[in-house]
């Protein structure tokens, strides 16, 4: 039975590999250019899916399947493997009327995403197979050449006097150290993960409160998540109060809809957005500010917009100033190995020629 599941996963794997929607951006940006041109959705999903599918008969009988069933252009998408954050942002569209606006920023995000993934995938290639050349060398170092010298100054010196060996051993194994700390910390990072997913939303965002350099960035994105989502509902005609229900009912994002809801209780006591904002602490500093103008010049949902788009190319830069630190740190962690095979190779020599 333990074998015929294995088995299952394995098919299940291999089928959505087969199926697998090819350059899903270019797919999601050419499909709000034909909304703006008039067609309707289905057509879109029609006359472009083929050029993105290797099993055409598969999804068309799965997309067919959901039209039938009145599914939403959000239910259809989520099929073609959209991630969730994207797909609350294409739901407030559906409500809004925007869909082809929307879509076409979902797709340069997503284009945004897919460009710093290769980037990031060649800045890491590198280093890591000049990493994996200095692994191998290490390991003929310690099976060939270490055990060699090591037999020679038994033979010369004494017990007490033979430290050098067991330092260029702990030299020789400097690539592990490496290793076994990146493989701890991606640990770590699962297991917290894991542990934060399984509690309540109100205890999720109290860890996650509580940790400086994940609570910075969970700020960010939520912060900017809020400001889009809200400012949308706003523009489009909702009241305040309207738009915090609609955002505390969808089922995407339960950490905005818990959010959501802690603002509407105050707002319904009667403090105002911007208060309310600096009062609950979720938020990235100085958002209340731009909602505080916004309130009173009447733009509220223009002003977020307005701030959510700041908040992208914060990411933007953050993600690519982050991308070329990477390699020079790896650089430095390459650095120290080959330092490190230079003193397991140089110190046993020199004892020798002491010695001698």
């Amino acid at each position: 039975m333990h074998i015929l599941r294995i088995h299952n996963r394995i098919a299940q794997l291999i089928t959505h590999r087969k199926i697998k929607v090819k350059r899903l951006p270019e797919l999601i940006e050419r499909i709000s250019q034909l909304l703006v041109e008039g067609y309707t959705f289905h057509d879109c999903i029609t006359m472009l899916l083929p050029y993105h599918v290797s099993d055409y008969q598969h999804w068309q009988e799965q997309i067919d399947s959901c039209f039938q069933q009145g599914q939403s252009v959000t239910q259809i998408l989520r099929q073609l493997d959209v991630k969730a954050r994207f797909l609350l942002a294409i739901q407030l569209a559906e409500t809004t009327g925007q869909l082809a606006n929307t879509l076409q920023i979902v797709a340069q995000q997503m284009s945004f995403q897919e460009k710093m993934k290769l980037r990031f995938t060649k800045v890491l290639l590198y280093p890591i197979l000049l990493f994996i050349f200095i692994i191998a060398l290490f390991i003929a170092f310690r099976l060939y050449f270490l055990p060699t010298i090591e037999q020679l100054l038994h033979s010369r010196v004494t017990r007490t006097e033979n430290s050098t060996i067991q330092w260029a051993k702990f030299f020789l194994h400097v690539p592990d150290y490496f290793i076994v700390l990146a493989f701890f910390i991606a640990v770590l990072m699962i297991f917290t993960a894991i542990y934060i997913r399984r509690k309540r939303i109100d205890l999720q965002l109290y860890i996650v409160m509580k940790i400086p350099i994940l609570r910075y960035f969970w700020r960010l994105l939520m912060t900017r998540q809020f400001a889009r989502s809200l400012g949308d509902l706003l523009i489009s005609g909702m009241s305040l109060q309207q738009a915090l229900t609609y955002l505390e009912q969808q089922k995407l994002q339960r950490q905005l809809a818990y959010i959501a809801q802690c603002i509407h209780k105050r707002i319904i006591y009667g403090d105002s957005l911007a208060r309310t904002i600096v009062l609950i602490g979720f938020f990235f500093p100085r958002f209340e500010q731009f909602i505080d103008h916004g309130e009173k010049s009447g733009l509220l949902g223009r002003e977020l917009l307005i701030y959510a788009e700041l908040l992208d190319q914060k990411i933007e830069n953050i993600l690519q100033g982050a991308i070329q630190l990477i390699q020079p740190i790896l650089f430095l962690a390459i650095a120290a190995c080959i330092i490190a095979a230079y003193l397991s190779i140089l110190l046993p020599m020199y004892k020798m020629l002491d010695v001698i």
